[in-house]
């Protein structure tokens, strides 16, 4: 089965590659070109509504045309999309390209974990999918080696990573494995339901800090003096993170309160946020004096922490949400911690640009700090206010970003409508037969 669907993991392995050295590249591009945090930010977040609304739209579409005819022509306009800002000169058309980008990064990778889901055999799905999240962790930590490659020329290689994303299409249009039929999706549309606040503020602040941290971080960085070497080390370093902790993480919220254990993920954000406001614009000359080298180990450890607590707190606010959510409504919880966690991924660039008029270069710790200390708020009254439930689910499943919100919601509708298929069925059975009439 690896054998199988190896070609689609490739091409997966690419755009995930080719994205994320994007997003890094952006940051630095916009620093060295005398662009503002405001207009950083507005890309950033044209980029996260982009993303948000491919992942919404790409179900009717695979329905529609195909698996992969959705994949090459996403990949091509994400292709088309990286082209067009090594023209662009403007804020303005860098946002629109990064707004198209986003959408077609999405549709790329929804179909691929379509695909996989639906290939792989239930005895070995658990596997292939943990073989597949592997390979989009390792691509996104493994892009940040161009730009220690590469150094300060690494913004000379936007054709290189069109030509990545391009290849994709060549893996994928060959690839033996056979393409999955995908319905059009089916049932009503319920409301939006959020069993749970402090989810839903933990969902909001995971997406808030995610889209801003990985965005705005090089550009505050570049600006501040740091080369792009120790930029991508940061940021590969926050990659990490998230690949070494997410599971010991959720484990840890299996046997405490899931409230408290968001709460105390909020402390390696705090502790950075301050850190920035403390030194002020004076990072570059320390990572950079006598002392460089401590420095910077200590900010590697904390990039390393703040990798730990950014991702798998959108995990641990998802199964505290499912946790108490009810039989029957998992799918509308799904789509509403969707829609908050999309909420913040938009606000969190916003945020930063409406901070930066106030409070300049401390605009992006101001907007860490508030969003947190809201949630800690929050949690520590609701754990007082209200028991922790008794039943809980296994929170190392639980996705970790809103393109896999979009896919466990599909496989928890998928899950709804078979039990309510199984209950109707065996309702037929036991219904007592009439007597034909003599």
């Amino acid at each position: 089965m690896f054998r199988h669907l190896s070609t689609l993991m490739a091409a997966s392995f690419f755009v995930n590659l080719a994205n994320a050295a994007i997003t890094t590249m952006v940051g630095v591009f916009v620093a060295r070109n005398g662009g503002t945090q405001a207009e950083l930010s507005l890309i950033a977040a044209a980029y996260s509504l982009g993303f948000a609304l491919g992942c919404l739209a790409t179900p009717t579409q695979a329905a529609r045309i195909g698996i992969i005819r959705v994949f090459a022509a996403a990949a091509a306009v994400a292709t088309i999309s990286i082209i067009g800002m090594d023209m662009a000169d403007s804020a303005l058309s860098w946002a629109a390209l990064r707004f198209v980008m986003g959408a077609s990064i999405a549709a790329v990778l929804a179909v691929s974990d379509t695909w996989i889901n639906q290939s792989a055999p239930s005895g070995s799905r658990g596997k292939v999918i943990a073989a597949y999240s592997i390979v989009l962790g390792l691509a996104s930590t493994v892009s940040q080696l161009v730009f220690l490659w590469m150094g300060n020329d690494a913004d000379q290689l936007v054709l290189v990573f069109a030509i990545l994303m391009n290849l994709s299409v060549v893996v994928i249009a060959t690839t033996p494995a056979a393409q999955p039929e995908v319905k059009r999706p089916t049932g009503k549309a319920g409301a939006l339901s959020l069993p749970s606040v402090s989810a839903g503020v933990g969902s909001f602040a995971s997406g808030f800090t995610v889209a801003a941290m990985i965005s705005i971080v090089p550009f505050y960085l570049t600006t501040s003096g740091v080369p792009v070497g120790q930029v991508a080390m940061v940021i590969m370093t926050i990659y990490l993170g998230r690949l070494l902790f997410q599971w010991p993480i959720g484990a840890l919220s299996d046997k405490f309160d899931r409230r408290l254990v968001m709460a105390g993920l909020t402390l390696p954000i705090l502790l950075f946020a301050v850190t920035l406001i403390a030194l002020g614009p004076q990072e570059g000359k320390y990572l950079m004096g006598e002392n460089g080298q401590i420095w910077k180990v200590v900010a590697l450890v904390a990039s390393l922490a703040i990798g730990a607590s950014i991702y798998p707190m959108y995990s641990v606010a998802s199964a505290l949400a499912f946790d108490r959510a009810e039989e029957g409504r998992l799918i509308t919880v799904s789509t509403t911690l969707l829609v908050i966690y999309s909420a913040g991924s938009i606000s969190g660039p916003l945020a930063v640009m409406g901070l930066t008029p106030v409070f300049g270069d401390n605009a992006l710790p101001v907007a860490f700090i508030a969003v947190n200390a809201t949630l800690i708020g929050v949690a520590l009254l609701r754990s007082r206010q209200v028991e922790a439930p008794e039943e809980t689910v296994t929170a190392r499943v639980i996705p970790v970003g809103s393109l896999e919100m979009v896919q466990t919601a599909g496989k928890i509708a998928e899950a709804e409508v078979e039990a309510l298929a199984k209950e109707q069925g065996s309702a037929q059975v036991d219904e007592p037969q009439q007597e034909p009439a003599a």
